[in-house]
Parts: C-alpha cells; sequence; structure tokens
C-alpha cells in the first residue's frame, strides 16, 4: 500500500531510540551488500525478510542503538508494528494490517511477512573446505556430587597403637591440656599488690574516719526524716508517746539495716573500682590474670633442676607456630573477679593440692600412677584461658586425640614447670629401658608435648606406620610425614601429601642420606607431578640425576619441541644444549627463525639472560651465544629490556670474540628501559576496536604473546596478538582457568548448578574431560595440580588429574563467600557473617594454615579484594558527586573522577589490582568509559572509551588487564611494559 496523500513531519528516527530492527533497501544496497549488513548487525534470536524491495532484519530484543551511525533505516516497534517513525494516532488503524510501515516524505509503504521470504542466515556458511570432526559426545557421565575425600583425617589414638593405649575419661579431656608460661611473674600475694595499687595509693586518700563520720551523718538526718514523716502521718500519735521502748526497738533496727546497706554498698563500689583498676592493670601488661597454682607442703631443690636439659631439643625443626586463639572472654572476666575477690586463692590452693599428690607419687616411685595424675606441659599452643577446676586422674594412660589448642591451662611456677619437666624424662627413660614403647611415647608426646621427638622415637624402634599415624594425627610437618609414609611403605598417601603441599624437595633432603632408593622413586614421583603440570623444564632437572629414566627428559624435550618458535621458552633451549649438546642440529631450523624475525626479540633477550645465569657451562653455549650476539646488541638499544653495561660486556667477553669487544665499546650502548603504567604521569586514552563477528565469553593471556579465547559451544581458539586465529580446539567453554606458567587450561561450561570441566594442555594439544562439578565459586588460576573452589561456603582445593579429589577443605559456614585473591603464598578470602558484616581470613600456601583473621567495617556491599590481597571499598559522595577509595576511617583518597548518581549505581568493578578498572556508563551516548585507577598515586593512569551497547567484561592476572565483550572486540592492557594490544574477531 502506498498513500503519497497526507504528510509526515519526522520522515525518520535521530539519536539514541530503541531499535527493534533495520531495512535494507535493494535502492541503496545490492544483494552482496545487504547480506554483508545482515550479518554485521545478525545477533542469536534475530529474524531476516527477503522482499523484493530489501531486506528486514528483525531483532529478537529491542536495542539502544545510535541511528545516525546505523547502515540501513532503524525501525521502532508501535502497536506491534515494525515503524521507521512514530506514526500519529489516525494513521494506526490504516496500517493495523501490515507488519512493517515505512514513510518517506509524503509516501507511506507497508509490508506483510507473507511477502517476503524467510531467510536462514546458515545456509550462507560454506562449509566445503572445513574438515568436520566427530560430533562432541555431551552425555554427563561422570558427575561429582561430592568429590572424593583425599583429606588426611587422624586416625584415634588407639588404632594407632592397637588398642594398647585406650581411649582417655571424657572427664579428664577438659583439663588435659596445659599451656607452659613464657616469662617468670612475681608471686601470688606480689600480684594483688601491682603497680595498679601503687598508681591508686600516688594520689593521698580521705583518713578512715572521715567516711565513718559522713556516713553516721547521713544515717542520722535520714533516720530523723524518716520519723518525722512517720510521726506527721500516724494516725495514733498518742500511741507513740505511750510507747517509747517500741519507737526505740524500730529506730534501732532502722539505724542497723541502714547501716548495713551502706556498708554492702560501699563494698560493691570498692569492688567496682578494683575491678576497673586490675582490668586496666592488666590491659598495659603490668600484672596477670593467671591464677597461679602454689605448693605449700613440697619443696623443689635446686639440685633437681639440671642446667644442660633442654625439654624443646629435637634433631627436626619445629613447625611453624599456628596463630594463637584469643581466650575465652568470660574466662578472662572471672579470672578477673577471683582476684578481686579473693576467690583465687581458694583455686589455687586446690590445684596446688592436686600436685602435691602427684608429686608425691612420683617421690614413691609408682610410676604408672604418679602419670596418671600427670598434667601436660604445653609450651606454645594456644589456650582457651584460665582453668578454675581441678583435673581427674586418668583411667589409663592415653594420647588426647586432637593437636592441643582448645583446652583451658593451669598456670605453674617456673621452678615447677622445669621439675616437672626433669619428672616427665626420667619417667621416659625409665619406660624406654622397659620396652613399653607405647607408654613412652605417651610420656614425650601427650606430657612433654614433644611430637618430633616421639616420632623419632618411634623411627628407632622401627614402628613406621605408627609413626606415620601419629604424624597424621597431630598434624607434622608435611616433610615429615611424606618421609614416614615413604619408610611404611604408603606410597599413595606419600605422594598425595607430597602433590597437595608441594613438599617433594624437602622431603628428599630428610631422605637422602639414608633410604637412596626411597628417594629415587620420589624423585621420579617429583618429576611426574611435574609434568602433570606442564612444568617440563623443571621435571626434567628432576629426573636428570637418575640415568636409566632420561628418556622421560628426552620425550619432555620433544613435548617442548612441539610449541612454534614464539611460544618456546628461551630456557628450554639453553637447558637442551647444556644437558645434550650434541642434539643442537634439531633446533637449527628454530634458532635461524628466532634469529632473523625482528619480533622475537624477546627469545632473544631472554637466551642471553639464560646465558649471563649458567656461565658454568658457557662451553656448551658459546656457538649459541656468537651467533645471537649481533642481534642482541642490537635489541638492547632498541626494545625496553633489564640488561645493564656491565651484562653486555660480560656477554661479548663470553663470545672470547677480541674483534667485536674492539669493535663494540661498552661505553657507547645507550640502553633502552621500561616505563611501566604504574610510572607514567600521563593520561592515556585509548578507544576499543570495531566489533567483530564472534561472541567472547572469556579469555587468557598466554607467554608468547598469544591469546585464548572462550567462545562458548564454538570451541576455544588461540589467536596472536592481530587476532590470527592459530589453532581450535573443540571444547565447550564459557570460562578459561589458566595455569601459572600458562601451558595448561581449564575450560568450564555451565550446565544448571554444574560445571563441565575439561583440562587442556597448550603443550601437547591434548584435553581430557574432568567430569560435571557443582560449585559456586572458583580462583581462577591453578598451579597445575591444585585449583580452589567454593562449595556450599566450604573452601576446598581439589586435585586436578584424571578424576577430581578433594585433598584440603574447610567450611566457613555461616559465613558466605564473597571473594577469593591469591599472592605468592598466602591466599584471602572475604566473607560475610549473617549480620552483613565481612570478615577476611588469610591462609598460608601450601601449608593451607590459618595465619589471620581480620573484621571488615564496611558491609559486604562495596567491599573490594584486591589481587595483592587489600582490602579496601568505595564511597560515594551525594554532595560533591565523587567517588572515594576508602582503606580505613583515618586513610582514604578521594579519586579524580566525577560521576553522577546514576552513574554510580550502575558502577562496575572490572578487574582489582595493583590498579582498580571502573566501568562508568557513558551518559550522552551508549557505552562505556572504563578508569584505570591506582590508589597509591591516587591518580587515573589511563581511560578506555569502550562505545558498544553490549556489557563489557575485565579481570586481571599478574598485572595483565583483558577486557572483552560478545561483539568480539579484545583489549589487553601490561601495566608492567606500559603496552596495550586490541583486536577484534
Amino acid at each position: 500500500m502506498t498513500n503519497t496523500v497526507n504528510f509526515i513531519r519526522t520522515p525518520t528516527l535521530k539519536g539514541t531510540q530503541n531499535i527493534a530492527g533495520i531495512w535494507f533497501p535493494a535502492q541503496w544496497f545490492d544483494s552482496v551488500q545487504r547480506r554483508r549488513l545482515l550479518i554485521k548487525y545478525w545477533f542469536l534470536g534475530c529474524s531476516i525478510y527477503q522482499f523484493k524491495q530489501g531486506d528486514l532484519l528483525k531483532f529478537s530484543t529491542t536495542k539502544m542503538l545510535n541511528c545516525d551511525g546505523l547502515e540501513g533505516w532503524p525501525l521502532i516497534f508501535q502497536n506491534g508494528i515494525l515503524c521507521s517513525t512514530f506514526l500519529p494516532d489516525k494513521f494506526e488503524l490504516k496500517v493495523a494490517y501490515y507488519d512493517l510501515v515505512l514513510v518517506s516524505g509524503n509516501a507511506i509503504t507497508s509490508y506483510s511477512y507473507d511477502d517476503a521470504i524467510k531467510i536462514d542466515p546458515a545456509q550462507w556458511v560454506d562449509l566445503d573446505k572445513y574438515q568436520l570432526f566427530e560430533t562432541e559426545d555431551y552425555t554427563i557421565e561422570v558427575v561429582y556430587d561430592d568429590l572424593l575425600d583425599f583429606t588426611e583425617d587422624g586416625k584415634p589414638i588407639g588404632q594407632i597403637f592397637d588398642g594398647k593405649i585406650p581411649s582417655p575419661s571424657p572427664k579428664m579431656m577438659r583439663y588435659i591440656n596445659e599451656q607452659r608460661e613464657k616469662s617468670q611473674q612475681k608471686n601470688f600475694d606480689q600480684q594483688t599488690n601491682s603497680s595498679a595499687t601503687n598508681a591508686a595509693e600516688k594520689r593521698k586518700p580521705f583518713p578512715l574516719w572521715i567516711y565513718f563520720v559522713f556516713t553516721f551523718i547521713f544515717i542520722f538526718i535520714l533516720l530523723r526524716l524518716l520519723a518525722i514523716f512517720r510521726y506527721k502521718n500516724s494516725d495514733t500519735v498518742s500511741a507513740l508517746q505511750d510507747s517509747p521502748i517500741n519507737n526505740n526497738y524500730q529506730i534501732l533496727a532502722t539505724l542497723l539495716l541502714t547501716l548495713g546497706g551502706v556498708i554492702l554498698f560501699a563494698m560493691v563500689i570498692s569492688m567496682i573500682i578494683k575491678t576497673v583498676k586490675y582490668a586496666k592493670a592488666i590491659k598495659r601488661g603490668e600484672i596477670s590474670n593467671k591464677i597461679k597454682v602454689k605448693t605449700f607442703a613440697y619443696k623443689i631443690k635446686s639440685s633437681d633442676l639440671p642446667q644442660t636439659y633442654n625439654p624443646n631439643s629435637s634433631p627436626l625443626p619445629a613447625r611453624q607456630n599456628r596463630e594463637k586463639q584469643k581466650p575465652s572472654r568470660w574466662r578472662n572476666y572471672l579470672s578477673l573477679f577471683s582476684i578481686v575477690s579473693k576467690l583465687s586463692h581458694l583455686i589455687a590452693l586446690r590445684q596446688g593440692n592436686y600436685i602435691e599428690t602427684m608429686l608425691k607419687k612420683f617421690e614413691q616411685g609408682n610410676l604408672e600412677d604418679a602419670l596418671r595424675y600427670a598434667i601436660p606441659i604445653n609450651n606454645n599452643s594456644p589456650s582457651k584461658g584460665q582453668a578454675f577446676g581441678v583435673p581427674k586422674p586418668r583411667n589409663k594412660l592415653s594420647l588426647s586425640e586432637s593437636v592441643y589448642g582448645n583446652s583451658s591451662s593451669i598456670y605453674l611456677e617456673e621452678k615447677l614447670q622445669k621439675h616437672l619437666q626433669v619428672l616427665y624424662q626420667q619417667s621416659f627413660e625409665k619406660l624406654a629401658k622397659q620396652d613399653r614403647v607405647e607408654e613412652a611415647v605417651f610420656v614425650l608426646v601427650e606430657l612433654l608435648n614433644n611430637l618430633d621427638e616421639g616420632l623419632e622415637f618411634l623411627m628407632q624402634r622401627k614402628r613406621y606406620k605408627q609413626a606415620m599415624e601419629l604424624a597424621i594425627a597431630r598434624d607434622a610437618k608435611p616433610e615429615l610425614i611424606i618421609k614416614l609414609c615413604c619408610l611404611a611403605n604408603d606410597w599413595n598417601k606419600a605422594v598425595m601429601i607430597a602433590r597437595r603441599d608441594n613438599a617433594f624437595a624437602n622431603a628428599i633432603l630428610m631422605l637422602e642420606k639414608d633410604q637412596p632408593e626411597i628417594v629415587d622413586r620420589l624423585r621420579l614421583e617429583w618429576a611426574n607431578a611435574l609434568a602433570d603440570r606442564a612444568e617440563w623444564l623443571a621435571a626434567i632437572d628432576v629426573i636428570w640425576p637418575l640415568p636409566k629414566y632420561r628418556y622421560l627428559a628426552e620425550e619432555w624435550f620433544n613435548n617442548i619441541d612441539k610449541l612454534d618458535a614464539q611460544a618456546i621458552d628461551a630456557k628450554a633451549i639453553v637447558k637442551r644444549l647444556i644437558l645434550m649438546p650434541e642434539s643442537i642440529d634439531k633446533l637449527e631450523d628454530r634458532l635461524t627463525e628466532i634469529k632473523n624475525n625482528p619480533d622475537f626479540y624477546q627469545k632473544r633477550l631472554g637466551i642471553a639472560q639464560q646465558i649471563l645465569e649458567q656461565q658454568q657451562y658457557i662451553e656448551n653455549l658459546r656457538s649459541l651465544l656468537r651467533v645471537l650476539i649481533n642481534n642482541i646488541l642490537a635489541d638492547v638499544v632498541t626494545y625496553p629490556n633489564e640488561f645493564t653495561k656491565v651484562d653486555i660486556a660480560k656477554l661479548i667477553e663470553l663470545t672470547q670474540d677480541k674483534s667485536l669487544k674492539i669493535d663494540m665499546p661498552n661505553s657507547s650502548l645507550t640502553l633502552a628501559r621500561h616505563k611501566p603504567l604504574l610510572e607514567s604521569n600521563r593520561l592515556l586514552l585509548y578507544i576499543c576496536p570495531e566489533a567483530g563477528y564472534r561472541s567472547i565469553y572469556h579469555m587468557a593471556v598466554l607467554t608468547d604473546n598469544n591469546y585464548l579465547l572462550a567462545l562458548g559451544e564454538a570451541g576455544i581458539i588461540k589467536v596472536d596478538r592481530q587476532g590470527k586465529q592459530l589453532a581450535h580446539f573443540m571444547i565447550p567453554a564459557e570460562r578459561l582457568v589458566i595455569s601459572h606458567n600458562r601451558l595448561q587450561v581449564l575450560a568450564l561450561v555451565k550446565r544448571n548448578n554444574y560445571y563441565r570441566i575439561h583440562k587442556l594442555d597448550l603443550s601437547t594439544g591434548k584435553f581430557i574431560d574432568l567430569g560435571v562439578v557443582q560449585f559456586q565459586q572458583c580462583h581462577w588460576t591453578f598451579d597445575g595440580i591444585n585449583w580452589t573452589i567454593v562449595n556450599n561456603n566450604c573452601i576446598e582445593v581439589i586435585n586436578i588429574g584424571n578424576t577430581l579429589a578433594v585433598v584440603w577443605r574447610v567450611d566457613l559456614s555461616p559465613n558466605s563467600v564473597l571473594q577469593i585473591a591469591i599472592k605468592d603464598h598466602q591466599e584471602a578470602i572475604l566473607t560475610v557473617n549473617p549480620e552483613n558484616c565481612c570478615e577476611a581470613f588469610y591462609y598460608s600456601i601450601p601449608e593451607r594454615r590459618l595465619i589471620n583473621r581480620r573484621d571488615i567495617e564496611n558491609d559486604g556491599d562495596n567491599v573490594l579484594l584486591s589481587d595483592e590481597l587489600r582490602i579496601s571499598y568505595l564511597k560515594y559522595d551525594y554532595i560533591t558527586n565523587q567517588l572515594s577509595h576508602v582503606f580505613n576511617k583515618f586513610n582514604y583518597e578521594v579519586i579524580p573522577l566525577t560521576m553522577s548518581e546514576k552513574q554510580f549505581k550502575n558502577l562496575h568493578v572490572l578487574a582489582i589490582g595493583q590498579i582498580i578498572a571502573l566501568c562508568v556508563n557513558q551518559e550522552d551516548s551508549i557505552g562505556y568509559n572504563i578508569h584505570l585507577y591506582h590508589p597509591d598515586s591516587n591518580q587515573i593512569k589511563m581511560i578506555i572509551n569502550w562505545h558498544s551497547s553490549m556489557p563489557v567484561s575485565g579481570f586481571c592476572i599478574d598485572g595483565e588487564y583483558c577486557f572483552f565483550d560478545k561483539q568480539g572486540r579484545v583489549l589487553h592492557v601490561n601495566v608492567k611494559e606500559n603496552k596495550v594490544t586490541s583486536f577484534s574477531i
């Protein structure tokens, strides 16, 4: 239908509109151009209709687009009709039966879908030149609702010693663990007369008689007022006059009651004042709130305390201490109250009587009975606080089931501590001579708290299995557990613990002198573990001392050779020439490419650095250095590097080329230097690349200036820095988890509440399907073996092998996990508790020990956990429209960035490292501005204009920031080298 009568004043759409489709007229574009434009603007869910007059692209949902920049006619939805402009109400009835209405000047042209041909764009794809593979089978065969649990829980002590030491009495368990006081304190009588009391005596109080005078006057006035009040309100005044005796009794009773009340009130006030004074003195460290046990009948002789004995001596190094728990608050208050109220005398007396009974039994030679009364001496472990009761004797000698640190304590004097240590040591020696191994271990481990000596004693008796299980139960050092597992021939457990804690090297050091066969096997397991991580060079270093396994080193060298020249590590080239100098022929083509290609300057500089580090093997490396030295000298003055003039002079000297030394004076070289982005004072501006044709779900940066891009169900592609495809892996992937050496990748794709996981080895091109796992969060890097995930607020470390298995777990419930960050040898976990207050937990790696817990003042809405493990939050000032970066109440910076309240509500923090990437919506147009803000200098270092209606995603790993979207745009910022790479696919 065509109508040229009615005039439309606004024939086209202008500016930013909600667009529902685009019309490509045949008068403007030929068929090839229309097809190209349809592919350019098409996205998932769109429909294409082909008319004689042109082609229609209908969107599945409306999109905010700038009409001025579209190649075609933008269309809007109006009452279910696609229109090229807003129609007046009077025309809606005339076009109600059409699907498309185009307005040009006075002309209105209407179309119906029935007159068009619906086009499937998949028919335009020519697959003749593509090699088709067998369709991937997505049948879920392995679903891990519960991962295999390889965490090492210690066996009960009764099982370790075959029932010879039965379980302890439950009543005794409350009192069995005690803490030794580190420094000698004053005796109990001086404790109550401490500096807190002396400080109070500096102010001279009023004499005591003054208090009694004022108290008597106060009571007399109170009684007179009471008598007057009763006299005036009495109905029987004459009766009072007739009964003076009764009246006197009432006055006396009232006087006594009042006096008693005043005295009681004074005592309460005095106790409160004393309690406050003691609390302040304890806080200043001037006195202690510990109740010292005193013995009155038994005196320790100085001859009982030999000076040469050291109870802490051990042939093995001590394990790192855990973070000490704070004593229970109620115990502190109760200790303070007992000291002020003098109840501490009674507590100390009762505990002292128990100690005297124990000492007398030792004197009488009744060893077994004395050990039942013996109290453990826990030197450095944490305690819940003061014990107020008296321990109960053991039913039988037994080891407690857990590590010390969760019980109350009895505090002993220094002399008594040393005397008990001597008695326990003598008891151990007697039991050892009688070959009573279990009881002797009980004395060492339970009473003296000397686990290392206890394990050494068991090893001397060849009881390796018992020693292994005891070490696991008491959480000994990982390398010691591995050693005992190897001696007990439990290799599965030894390898699992070594892989989990990365403790192969220390275990080999402990075994290499006495157990060479075990060391060889452990070294082989270590090399295989490194090969599983694709750390081929480290695996070669480990296996090379074993000549019969050097064929594995050759296989791993071949895996490295499969990498292209850009991807191969310079260290691998040097390592091959050192270990196998006859194999230089295999590297001839590779070295020629590295020498002649200008883009491989980083490889040449890397080889030069490796030669400097391996100067002792210069005879094997001199020929390589002579081939590359001219190119290296050109690179150091052209490209940023870390070499010094001393390094260059050393390289020239190592070539033994005298003519080169004369022709190239070292003083004439001007070396190029890096200028990191953090040191730049100039604001850098960048624009994102134009849109591509593929949706990017995630990406990863590789070491060879290449990138991995996750394309969802379309798989993973490897591209270079220009976006050229280098490889395609048919693995569905929406997120990528990269290994530390960037040679292995975990590809994740979400299936309902589960994630399907594939492991891809980039050095070999092989991948395996690990199955389907349920979790909510994860860390986006892993070490090649261990990977951290969050499942129902449990932090789990899973082993990435042919199957998935949990090797460490901690439950943080009822807290909910918000973020995870790992740096060097620490892991930080940011959580929010049910009261909406944030808490951060810090663990050491690989031991996985809690080293700190921190309360966060702000709630969980804007709290940031950076890759540097720094915690801060953003705060918006609604008056000045400025954003502040807050570290704590007294440390904050106002970010030099002004934004509206609407922009702040839509603000996204894309990445947090040394630089914070803030994504702010553009108010005047479609798109975003990404501000790279450096908190330490309080400067915005770079602004990236992301002109796209699609949301932008981003992350940072090791100072490399990546930004991408589902229109094929990629932008990579290397902070250290101050280099930006961008492309689209």
